[in-house]
């Protein structure tokens, strides 16, 4: 909290990249780490174990749902449904996740509705 009990705003995170799901051609859930990721600003991979300040999800799928975790997937095969905990999208999706109460993320998870998607993964890391 600052001075006027205001608190800092958060960023999106110090690095920013992207990850191109499309040629991934199954509906299986897949893990990404920072190390699956380039800096946009530099072609650089990123380092193992950042954390995402950002996740942001772009599908060309809007009638059938992409699902996301924040946390990696236990297998190919992980439950959809609401008490998985898991994230359906239908277009697109963002969340600051270093503003959420457990802002540990160091692992995200996607699968696509259908193999032929175009999907697109935005992430903002911190150092």
């Amino acid at each position: 909290m600052g001075k006027y009990l205001v608190s800092n705003p958060a960023s999106a995170g110090q690095v920013f990249a992207t990850y191109d799901a499309t040629s991934q051609a199954d509906t299986d859930w897949h893990s990404l780490a920072s190390d699956d990721f380039y800096d946009t600003t530099t072609g650089t991979q990123l380092d193992a174990g950042l954390k995402f300040a950002f996740v942001g999800v772009a599908s060309d799928n809007t009638t059938a749902k992409t699902f996301i975790k924040l946390r990696a997937a236990s297998g190919a095969g992980d439950s959809t449904a609401n008490s998985g905990g898991v994230i359906p999208v239908l277009s697109t999706f963002n969340v600051d996740s270093q503003a959420l109460a457990n802002s540990n993320v160091t692992s995200i998870a996607y699968k696509k509705a259908a193999g032929s998607d175009i999907v697109v993964l935005y992430c903002g890391f911190n150092r």
